[in-house]
């Protein structure tokens, strides 16, 4: 009886998860890991689906551990998506770090910012783990003309300010 409930909660947790990928319940591969009289041998029993079910499929072990298998082809779909998310997400913060500057040519100061983030990735230093906000404030001070001076702006219209 207890092994049967902890099958169920298994199940309602594969459920779950199978909804979110958008998998219907009769499309499920769900396999059991099961301890055989050899101590490097485990047996693999197909609980619900079919070995041509959509991935991943579900492996409940002995411990009631849900475990995933995909296709080596399904991994690394899932990995260059993520490395381009990674991308877009870095382009993302580089971008508003540039914008929060005023840049005078946007593309100037994002050429300018890269060639440093590719001198910093020379040097060994993530993409990931660069500042970006300092930055673009070091590149800044490095190349006033990239940007809106607003403090000069503010001081010219002071002095032009009639009394």
């Amino acid at each position: 009886m207890k092994e049967l409930k902890k099958y169920n909660t298994c199940l309602k947790r594969i459920n779950e998860f199978s909804q979110n990928l958008g998998i219907k319940k009769e499309d499920q591969t769900i396999l059991e890991l099961k301890k055989t009289q050899k101590e490097n041998e485990k047996l693999l029993v197909l609980k619900n689906g079919s070995f041509d079910g959509p991935e991943p499929w579900f492996i409940v072990d002995e411990n009631d551990e849900i475990h995933t298998l995909v296709s080596l082809k399904s991994l690394k779909n899932i990995l260059e998506n993520l490395k381009q998310n990674q991308k877009e997400n870095f382009e993302l913060r580089l971008e508003k770090a540039i914008y929060q500057q005023i840049p005078i040519d946007f593309n100037d100061a994002w050429t300018v910012a890269m060639d440093a983030i590719k001198q910093k990735a020379k040097n060994g230093l993530m993409e990931v783990n660069i500042d970006l906000e300092k930055l673009i404030a070091d590149i800044k001070k490095e190349h006033p003309n990239l940007f809106v001076d607003m403090e000069a702006m503010v001081e010219r219209a002071r002095n032009d300010e009639r009394l």
